[in-house]
């Protein structure tokens, strides 16, 4: 990913944060934007095209982490047994062909981004996801328990 189209989406989501579409602390935000920046990283090193920012996916992502945060469970479905599909055909994400979801979980620690890196590569399912090469867009939302467990989750999509 270059330096310009990682500040591009830097910018986005400033402005997203500064006028209060969704609600990820500005802290939350750096830290998805780096969980980004690490996930084409990895891709680049496979020779696998950089994924692009969608602000509905991060939407979808930080709503559901929230939603796991808030409610306390830990699952790729929702208490009503949604998937990563219906949730995006509930928020109404058109335009995709393909779409999948990787869910990270821990205690609260200063390395939990690359942690979450880390976890995905060494678990075959995560992995396959994360450096899939007909992914084209992603979207990472984050989000702190009050117990202080973190939550994320990034939504991957093919249009």
């Amino acid at each position: 990913m270059s330096n310009r189209n990682f500040a591009a989406a830097a910018l986005l989501l400033s402005l997203t944060f500064i006028f209060g579409a969704g609600t990820a602390s500005a802290i939350f935000i750096e830290d998805e934007l780096r969980v980004f920046k690490l996930v084409n990283q990895e891709r680049a090193r496979r020779g696998l095209s950089a994924l692009q920012w969608d602000d509905r996916l991060a939407d979808l992502a930080r709503s559901y982490s929230e939603e796991m945060s808030d409610k306390n469970f830990f699952d790729h479905f929702d208490r009503q047994g949604l998937s990563v599909v219906d949730r995006a055909r509930k928020a109404r994400i058109k335009n995709w062909d393909r779409i999948g979801e990787n869910l990270f979980f821990c205690e609260w620690n200063g390395q939990y981004t690359s942690l979450a890196i880390r976890g995905w590569l060494r678990s075959p399912t995560h992995r396959d996801n994360m450096l899939d090469p007909g992914w084209t867009a992603t979207g990472i939302g984050i989000a702190r328990s009050r117990s202080g467990e973190i939550f994320m989750t990034e939504v991957f999509i093919e249009d």
